[in-house]
């Protein structure tokens, strides 16, 4: 692989991440406000907002540390996918900061 390559493996990733992101955050938080599953842990007392997100990220990072020691039990669920979902937790946690007031 060659720098180039390397580039446009990295766009076609972060153009697939956006796909993911944009169905999921449908799914999980609706129209109006795209951060109401990371924000119901706060309003239920749980922990910030910021930490819930990092939950995620941990989550996926224990899932992504055991793949590499063991064969997954779910397998609908590939590395490539949670490497995607980490990307994906890592980036709204950015736009989150960004944003918050």
């Amino acid at each position: 692989m060659d720098r180039k390559e390397f580039i446009e493996q990295l766009e076609q990733n972060a153009e697939d991440d956006i796909n993911i992101v944009r169905k999921k955050n449908q799914d999980y938080a609706g129209d109006t406000d795209p951060f109401k599953n990371f924000e119901l842990a706060e309003f239920l007392g749980v922990c910030s907002t910021e930490k819930a997100m990092l939950v995620r990220m941990c989550d996926k990072i224990q899932r992504v540390a055991n793949a590499t020691n063991q064969d997954l039990a779910v397998e609908d669920e590939t590395v490539k996918d949670t490497l995607s979902d980490l990307r994906n937790y890592a980036n709204i946690m950015q736009v989150y900061i960004d944003n918050d007031t």
